[in-house]
């Protein structure tokens, strides 16, 4: 039985090699190609499969799934950019959860690929190694990415923990500067889940909010200097931290709330640090909390926020919750055969209607496992999807081949015998999977999945995916990033979701905003004065099409919105004087293509 293709006592494997320089070498490439070869034959035959799922310890268990003819047996590769995969030492015991960031953190018009193996964080552009540092502690979590001082440059949250626990907060500038006062650490104790990015005072900058792991857990917000927000925190919590907090104005009074879960009771904090009404909410055992991280958005168009999610427990369920806790209508969902579903969400509008995506762990056997409904609750045409191996990851919505419809793009819970785990990508119509998928990665996929982006700046959507070996000590384990390109041209509207929890911010806020502020792309125009006290002067837009420009404050809201004609040349003079101090976002498109978006700072 062959468990990872390059497994060799006698030869150190490439994927024990931190940077895999030596893997593009002649030798060592000619060996991969004989390798492959091998195993891409041998998986004509292949019929044993194994399963993975997640204990509460955050670790990984795998096992076998006997030969059923309802498995399917056939996989695809596909190229990948040039020097990829990439790759570097994992963790033995504690493997990456949730994928990676993207962000274009030079303005140069191309995503860098930013992601965390053990304890060391990288940054890298498609043409190679960008800069590393090392990290105290374990990273599982990606980073989120965001202007924490405002000073109108992306900074990049990693948080650790590992066993024994030696958790940090650490924070970067976009060229990997630690940022003064940091990292921060309680006693030590495990950063569980990954961060959560907000402008929660409305002050230009934003806060950190953060989960302390103990038996008894606490929420931190931190401001951008590494202290706490204010004397009412952090918040104690009546068991371990369960999820990545999610903030957002839920009930529409102009503060936000902090939606932060233990493994047994829902908590929605105001930002003085008091319970909001109807919170918190114990609801163990029938239903509990374990990497779930909620999303926020106003599915029945209320003007205030609903709260999304899924459970574990005696009777996990699928759940949509309003802004007071109740039940929203026809929800919850119960998860079919009580199975624990470690599934975070995902919310797009498609056509002006909210979509909610979530799905459940299953094993080799066909059987329904994602689920699509509307705001409803009703079951969309066509679902749930039905396949075999199951689902707990990162689940994406992109027009992926460019048939101007939506493809769900997702990762999966098993392996075969080689040691290949796979990305789907199923079409909404019922008719099935896209040609070209499943892909088959080295590695699982296993509670990962894709990240879209622009890595190379040619306009056209690039996937990224994280894999990684498991191979509980008896080798060195490492994981992957894999790098297609989709050959599509990317609009505003090619990807409605792309990453971990809908945006780099990862604050689960979707209550009418637009991740533009976390997902810079090149502008074709300029912006000046920056800094400015009352006016800007946008130029050097296209002249000679109907364009409608949008201003988004930290968080995503709309703060201005102007139609330019076609019939307005060269220039577009905009008094912000009313603007509070703080950074924003210009975001510019038409209905064919969307011009970029830039930053400016108001005075």
């Amino acid at each position: 039985m062959i468990l990872f293709i390059f497994a060799n006592k006698k030869q150190k494997p490439y994927y024990m090699q931190p940077l895999l320089k030596s893997f593009f070498s002649k030798k060592i490439h000619l060996l991969f190609l004989i390798v492959l070869f091998y195993s891409l034959h041998k998986s004509n035959n292949a019929q044993e499969y194994y399963q993975a799922k997640v204990n509460e310890e955050m670790q990984i268990e795998v096992k076998a799934i006997s030969s059923n003819k309802n498995i399917y047996l056939k996989g695809n590769t596909k190229s990948q950019f040039s020097g990829f995969p990439i790759g570097a030492v994992a963790n033995p015991s504690f493997k990456n959860f949730r994928g990676i960031a993207l962000a274009d953190l030079n303005n140069n018009g191309k995503d860098e690929i930013i992601f965390a193996a053990n304890s060391t964080l990288f940054v890298y552009a498609d043409t190679g190694l960008i800069w590393q540092r090392s990290l105290t502690g374990t990273a599982i979590y990606p980073p989120a990415i965001g202007d924490v001082n405002g000073d109108g440059m992306l900074d990049i949250v990693q948080v650790t923990g590992g066993s024994p626990a030696n958790g940090r907060i650490h924070l970067f500038s976009a060229n990997g500067n630690s940022h003064s006062g940091w990292p921060v650490n309680f006693n030590n104790n495990w950063i569980i889940c990954a961060p959560a990015l907000y402008d929660i005072d409305d002050d230009g900058k934003m806060e950190i909010v953060v989960c302390e792991r103990l038996t008894n857990g606490k929420i931190h917000i931190l401001k951008q200097d590494g202290s706490s927000f204010s004397a009412n925190w952090p918040k104690v919590l009546d068991g371990i931290p369960a999820v990545t907090p999610s903030i957002a104005d839920i009930d529409q009074d102009g503060q936000a709330e902090i939606i932060a879960y233990s493994t047994k009771t829902k908590y929605v904090f105001n930002i003085d640090g008091s319970n909001k009404t109807g919170f918190p909410i114990t609801t163990e055992p029938n239903q509990k909390y374990s990497y779930q991280s909620p999303i926020i958005a106003d599915i029945n168009n209320n003007s205030k926020g609903e709260i999304i999610g899924a459970t574990h427990g005696d009777s996990p369920q699928y759940y949509v919750t309003q802004e007071d806790g109740s039940n929203l209508s026809n929800w919850p969902k119960n998860v079919p055969n009580n199975s624990w579903t470690y599934s975070t969400p995902t919310v797009v509008k498609i056509n002006g209607n909210y979509c909610i995506f979530m799905s459940r762990p299953i094993s080799g056997t066909v059987d329904d496992m994602l689920y699509g409904w509307d705001a409803s609750g009703n079951l969309m045409p066509n679902f749930p999807i039905s396949k075999s191996g199951g689902l707990e990851g990162i689940i994406c919505v992109a027009d992926i081949n460019n048939d101007s419809e939506y493809e769900l793009i997702f990762g999966s819970n098993m392996i075969d015998s080689l040691g290949r785990g796979f990305i789907h990508a199923y079409k909404m119509d019922g008719s099935g999977e896209v040609s070209g998928f499943p892909i088959l990665t080295h590695g699982w996929t296993f509670m990962n999945g894709p990240c879209f982006g622009d890595i190379d700046g040619d306009g056209n959507l690039d996937m990224l995916v994280l894999s990684y070996t498991q191979n509980f000590g008896a080798q060195t384990d490492s994981i992957f990033i894999n790098a297609y390109p989709m050959n599509v041209p990317i609009n505003n509207n090619t990807v409605l979701w792309g990453t971990y929890k809908g945006n780099n911010l990862r604050n689960g806020d979707f209550i009418g905003k637009f991740d533009a502020i976390s997902t810079e792309k090149n502008a074709s125009f300029s912006i000046f004065p920056n800094p400015t006290k009352d006016f800007i002067m946008i130029s050097g837009y296209e002249e000679d099409l109907d364009l409608l420009m949008k201003i988004y404050n930290l968080n995503g809201a709309v703060v201005m919105e102007k139609s330019i004609p076609s019939t307005i040349k060269k220039e577009v003079l905009l008094n912000v004087s009313a603007l509070k101090a703080g950074v924003y976002v210009v975001e510019i498109f038409s209905k064919e293509k969307q011009l970029g978006n830039a930053r400016f700072v108001k005075q």
